[in-house]
C-alpha cells in the first residue's frame, strides 16, 4: 500500500519536465506533499519507474578528465581566492598561488 502511494506520487513527478530532475529533487518534492518515504526506498522506486532518465542523468554527470597544463614561468598564472567571513569585523584575507612554483602568498587587509 505504502509503495503504491510513492509510485503514484513519483509517476506524477516524472511526467513532463520533472523527469529531467534527479533523486534529491524528487525527494524534496515528495516530502512537503505528505508522502512519508525513506530516501533509499524512494531512490529504488525511482530507478524502477524511470531507468532511462536515471541513466541519462548518470551519463551527464560523468566528469571530463583534467589534463595537465604547462606554465611558461613564475608569475605567469596566479590563482587568487578571498575569504570574506570576517568582513563584518573589517578583516579581509586574500591568498594567491603561483601555478608554476606552487608558491602561496597571503594578504591580510584591515579596514
Amino acid at each position: 500500500m505504502h509503495n503504491e502511494i510513492v509510485h503514484t506520487a513519483l509517476r506524477s513527478e516524472i511526467r513532463g519536465k520533472s523527469s529531467l530532475y534527479g533523486q534529491r529533487h524528487s525527494y524534496t518534492r515528495l516530502k512537503p506533499c505528505g508522502v512519508p518515504v525513506a530516501r533509499d526506498r524512494m531512490y529504488q522506486i525511482l530507478r524502477a519507474l524511470d531507468p532511462i532518465g536515471v541513466a541519462n542523468r548518470a551519463f551527464a554527470q560523468q566528469r571530463i578528465p583534467q589534463t595537465d597544463f604547462s606554465v611558461a614561468g613564475p608569475n605567469q598564472i596566479l590563482s587568487v581566492d578571498g575569504h570574506h567571513k570576517l568582513g563584518l569585523y573589517g578583516i579581509e584575507i586574500y591568498a594567491e598561488i603561483d601555478a608554476y612554483s606552487r608558491y602561496l602568498s597571503m594578504h591580510l587587509s584591515c579596514m
